[in-house]
């Protein structure tokens, strides 16, 4: 019986994918749970290591029509992939250009209770303001010059087992039937004003709320309300995979 789901995308940085998945190893107990990536029109070197290493995995293709729209939209569909493959009683969904601390998932399910979704604090590189309740501080750009000891002694002393209301929006800890009742993300940003559950897709450049506000929006009208846990600490580095060469 597997209790929580943990899912990453990846698409075609070999480097983080073998990073965040030893972040996910070593930082997460993975007894009664599990972990997997899914392939979001991953290349094909991707797909191969993925194979060849036994590395759990789901496979997402955008159609071609789907593919010419904004890339957003191909990334909430791969996320709503993961989410319906869940074994899990609940579902967890990362970044693949974040790196973990001990006891960030236990920390996470120990707030938990039927009415919330639970989000971790975050700590981010910098190179784009951070949101609600983020931190700024540079631990490091990409896996190579990530300073891990320097963040797992900085987080010692912002750790609180405290809640607050709102906050960013991943890794998020919310129960699979409550994602199942709201019809997972919606499939993309939405034009502000229309409707949360049959929602008309913004284009790049227009006005936009993101997909990510408009599922805390569809988890609320179930009475499910977001909170950030500030034991839970993950670090961001902000670009990753879309960074790379």
């Amino acid at each position: 019986m597997v209790k929580i789901t943990i899912a990453c995308l990846i698409y075609k940085s070999i480097r983080w994918l073998d990073f965040v998945y030893e972040q996910i190893k070593k930082h997460t107990d993975l007894e009664n749970n599990e972990f997997y990536f899914v392939a979001n029109d991953a290349t094909p070197e991707v797909l191969l290591y993925l194979e060849q290493n036994n590395i759990p995995h789901y496979i997402h293709t955008n159609t071609e029509e789907q593919k010419k729209e904004w890339y957003i939209n191909n990334v909430y569909r791969a996320y709503n992939t993961a989410g319906r493959m869940a074994k899990g009683e609940y579902v967890v969904f990362i970044n693949s250009d974040m790196a973990f601390s001990p006891h960030w998932l236990d920390d996470l399910m120990d707030s938990m209770n039927n009415n919330i979704c639970v989000c971790s604090r975050l700590v981010e590189r910098g190179i784009m303001r951070s949101g609600k309740y983020g931190i700024e501080i540079n631990f490091g750009k990409n896996p190579s010059d990530y300073n891990e000891n320097q963040f797992l002694n900085y987080i010692k002393n912002i750790k609180k087992p405290i809640l607050y209301y709102g906050g960013l929006y991943m890794p998020i800890l919310l129960k699979k039937q409550h994602l199942e009742q709201v019809g997972y993300y919606p499939e993309g940003n939405i034009i502000p004003g229309s409707d949360i559950f049959n929602p008309s897709y913004a284009k790049l450049g227009e006005n936009c709320i993101s997909g990510d506000a408009v599922f805390i929006q569809k988890l609320e009208t179930i009475g499910i309300k977001q909170y950030t846990n500030f034991n839970s600490i993950v670090y961001h580095f902000q670009g990753g995979e879309t960074n790379e060469e």
